[in-house]
């Protein structure tokens, strides 16, 4: 790892060198990347965290670009699923981290092996249902994630660290029945806001490696599993 790079943010002392180092050896598992998960990605991969999990199974559209930043004219000409025009960007960005990027559907068949070896969950999804799975994957292999919703001109996070903050079903005990709550197709959505949340998502899944780390002690080999 080169450490010139993050010399900026190696100059706030609460991260420092040690820091630094940390998020090198740390893995997030970002869920969708579209809009949230975009920035989400780049923000991550340009702060150093060693490993990028990416999870979409959507391929992009032209009404995409207005809010997803990580993209541009030519991955919609190309047809591009999501997860793979994301890790071709990434990897021009940062070329010592490791992108792995997966073209699915997250559901309860493959959450497991998803959430395998990550250090913190980000969330990029739109929709309360894979939010629900990523919350009770979460608490069940004890995994920091950071929710993250926008609507219009309006978001919000939440960061849950799993017996030490409430939960999302804490908030909300179950997704509200479906056709109940606007979305971006029926209310819209702003640029501007999605930068915000999603920034403000990508602060707090640096931090919790390092609170991680003083948590949770590696196998043998290195890596973390769950099960």
């Amino acid at each position: 790892m080169t450490l010139d790079r993050y010399v900026r943010q190696m100059r706030y002392p609460p991260l420092g060198e040690e820091g630094q180092r940390r998020l090198s050896e740390s893995s997030a598992l970002i869920v969708g990347c579209g809009a949230l998960g975009s920035v989400l990605a780049e923000t991550l991969a340009r702060a150093g965290v060693g490993k990028l999990r990416i999870v979409d199974r959507d391929f992009l559209e032209l009404n995409n670009l207005q809010r997803q930043v990580l993209y541009d004219e030519a991955d919609v000409a190309a047809g591009l699923p999501k997860a793979i025009a994301a890790a071709e960007k990434l990897r021009r960005i940062n070329s010592e981290i490791e992108i792995e990027p997966l073209v699915a559907d997250v559901e309860p068949g493959n959450i497991q092996s998803l959430c395998d070896g990550v250090d913190v969950i980000c969330d990029g999804t739109d929709n309360f249902e894979t939010r629900f799975l990523l919350n009770d994957a979460a608490l069940k292999w004890n995994i920091p994630w950071v929710y993250g919703g926008c609507i219009g001109a309006e978001g919000q996070t939440l960061t849950i660290l799993p017996g030490e903050t409430p939960c999302l079903r804490c908030l909300m005990q179950e997704a509200p029945p479906p056709g109940t709550t606007p979305t971006c197709d029926t209310a819209g959505i702003l640029g501007p806001i999605v930068n915000i949340i999603a920034s403000l998502q990508a602060c707090e899944a640096a931090q919790d490696p390092q609170r991680q780390s003083r948590r949770r002690e590696p196998h043998a080999d290195g890596r973390r599993t769950v099960g």
